[in-house]
């Protein structure tokens, strides 16, 4: 089974095939959610004259919050009032969204280098925190698929092995046990 490992300031991920392939789907249909409409521009961060022409672009006159509760999870109101939560959203969505698919897709690229070497392997020198953002995104966006709860685990161990959920169910404790381990070696 996967796993993280630490070599001083140094973290990996050792992972089957499967379980690579696993997870860029899941970053791949994530970057697919995220990427719902026009919030992010592409351009080179080091380019001055690309950097001046992004703030130039007035922000929108209001981004409406998302109708796909996964996305609602991810990019939730940050106020009660919806006035207010209106104007803080069309501040701050478009960055967020960014940021968010800017580390998906780093991880799907450290991914895609091992996929492409077809064996299974050590996914080495990752970003610890970027990966765990990634993950936590990762398994928000299940738990409200799947209606997660404190009985989940219950559900999960009931349903018969041909039941196509029990696999997603799977998946997301899997995911958990991940960014469970990769907590533990961030905070040795």
């Amino acid at each position: 089974m996967s796993e993280f490992i630490r070599d001083g300031d140094v973290y990996s991920l050792d992972l089957t095939i499967d379980e690579a392939h696993i997870l860029i789907n899941l970053v791949e249909q994530l970057l697919e959610l995220l990427g719902e409409g026009d919030f992010h521009h592409h351009y080179d961060e080091n380019d001055p004259f690309a950097q001046l022409m992004s703030q130039l672009k007035a922000a929108p006159e209001e981004i409406a919050p998302p109708e796909d509760p996964v996305l609602m999870r991810l990019l939730p109101n940050a106020y009660a009032d919806p006035e207010a939560a209106a104007d803080f959203r069309r501040f701050t969505e478009p960055t967020l969204r960014g940021n968010k698919q800017r580390t998906l897709r780093a991880v799907r690229e450290a991914l895609s280098e091992m996929v492409d070497l077809e064996q299974a392997g050590i996914v080495d020198d990752i970003d610890a925190e970027l990966w765990l953002m990634a993950i936590n995104d990762l398994r928000l966006a299940l738990s409200v698929r799947l209606d997660i709860n404190e009985e989940s685990h219950d559900v999960f161990e009931s349903l018969p092995d041909s039941d196509p959920q029990k696999s997603i169910y799977a998946v997301y404790f899997w995911l958990g046990w991940l960014q469970e381990s990769l907590l533990e070696l961030l905070t040795q």
